[in-house]
């Protein structure tokens, strides 16, 4: 069995616009994110997807809800697919941080995944969750699936899904606002099929997926 799994970042805040870091601040998608989410949740739909999974922060659920209220697939909201939690960082722009945190958010940058923002969750601890996600939630039973996350939780879902032990390396992928990453699973092995995929927000909005 070949299982397809589409991962999706939410739609675009009016905190992205202001480079504020979000992370479980419940942010909704801003009027150019709503338009990003209506046309991405018509291309998924077009793909006929089996399972739709998403965050329960708002500015992922929302399409993850758009899918599920427009098809027969129930929304299964999980928590272990919430955002990293930033601490002392949510709430300011990289500016404001640069500024308050100089090197703490410096040595961050460069080391994302083996360093903690001040009082945040750390990388371990993200990367058991969505180990934990991957393992029960029965996502690699489906045929196609919908994963409506984060971009840092993706990165890690990503190094997750793929067994990459080395995060660094998806930090340097780019995960634009309501962009499609696609892994295929072979049984035991798993593959990067395609990454950023944006096709739906540039004036082909039923582009095949994957194709």
């Amino acid at each position: 069995m070949v299982c397809r799994i589409l991962l999706v970042r939410h739609g675009r805040t009016s905190w992205n616009v202001q480079y504020r870091y979000q992370g479980r601040t419940d942010v909704p998608c801003d009027e150019e994110g709503l338009r990003q989410t209506d046309l991405a949740a018509r291309r998924i739909l077009a793909w006929s997807p089996t399972a739709v999974y998403s965050s329960p922060l708002v500015r992922a659920r929302c399409l993850g809800e758009a899918v599920s209220s427009r098809s027969d697939l129930e929304l299964l909201v999980d928590p272990r697919l919430t955002e990293m939690d930033f601490g002392r960082w949510e709430g300011l722009t990289v500016s404001q941080i640069e500024e308050a945190f100089g090197e703490q958010y410096r040595l961050w940058r460069s080391d994302p995944f083996g360093r903690t923002p001040p009082g945040g969750e750390d990388a371990d601890s993200i990367r058991g969750r969505l180990e934990d996600f991957v393992a029960s939630s029965g996502i690699l039973e489906e045929e196609r699936a919908v994963v409506v996350s984060h971009g840092y939780a993706l990165r890690v879902l990503l190094g997750v899904l793929l067994r990459v032990r080395d995060l660094m390396v998806f930090w340097h992928f780019r995960m634009d606002n309501c962009s499609f990453t696609g892994v295929d699973v072979y049984g035991e092995f798993r593959m990067l099929n395609f990454a950023n995929d944006r096709h739906h927000l540039m004036g082909n909005p039923l582009a095949p997926i994957g194709e």
